[in-house]
């Protein structure tokens, strides 16, 4: 049985998407690598961000036919205004309902650092879904490509309500803190997402916006390690 020139495409962007998701995974689980979660739960939150996906697509098509464009438009302040107002906001919005809604309500959700593990995996479905929609569209190359960066970047983003979340339920005194927390954390999430996407788009500013990536890693990484020594120190191995 031979296949056409689609059903390649499509097995080579789930090949590829695949191995670059479990590839991230693993990555993000070892920055917890004193109380490593449950595989089960990472797949599963892997999953409900692939579903998240599909809520943003429906978020986009609900905004089209409220009169919002389908695209971001040529000029910067249009593109600046796709972004902020739609690409951001419905991105890490949907992201952000899953997790608020499901995984963080388990019960492994025991230590500020398990918002960042988790954040990270429900964007790596995210982003696994959006790579799987783009690859019919693009080369091998290109493929390869986005299925290797775009987990990275939709993780890094969404590690930043995902740790806000972490100080939430087991840092802040009081309910208005907590509320400036998610707030907060999640608003930083939106601007950084639209910003990064308007660089892009607007100036095509492929140097800044791997800038701003980076900036962001080196965030994720003080604040895992930040995490570990208050585990260690607190006497976290057994």
């Amino acid at each position: 049985m031979s296949l056409d020139g689609s059903a390649w495409v499509w097995l080579r962007g789930v090949g590829l998407v695949a191995g670059a998701a479990l590839f991230w995974l693993a990555y993000f689980d070892l920055k917890d690598s004193l109380r490593r979660e449950p595989r089960r739960l990472l797949v599963l939150a892997f999953l409900l961000g692939a579903g998240a996906a599909f809520l943003a697509l429906g978020g986009y098509r609900v905004a089209e036919l409220a009169g919002a464009p389908d695209q971001p438009g040529r000029s910067w302040g249009a593109i600046l205004l796709y972004t902020l107002g739609l690409v951001g906001p419905l991105e890490e919005g949907a992201k952000y309902l899953v997790a608020v809604a499901v995984v963080f309500r388990w019960r492994d959700f025991d230590e500020p650092i398990d918002g960042l593990v988790y954040a990270a995996a429900i964007a790596i479905g995210f982003a696994s879904v959006e790579t799987l929609l783009y690859a019919p569209y693009l080369g091998p190359a290109e493929t390869l490509a986005r299925a290797v960066a775009s987990p990275l970047t939709h993780s890094l983003f969404a590690v930043v309500w995902g740790l806000g979340i972490g100080r939430a339920r087991f840092v802040a005194r009081g309910r208005a803190a907590r509320l400036a927390w998610h707030g907060g954390s999640l608003l930083a999430a939106m601007l950084l997402h639209g910003l990064y996407d308007a660089l892009l788009l607007a100036w095509n500013a492929t140097y800044t916006a791997s800038g701003t990536i980076l900036v962001l890693w080196l965030f994720l990484l003080w604040r895992a390690r930040a995490a570990r020594s208050r585990i260690v120190s607190a006497g976290g191995r057994g």
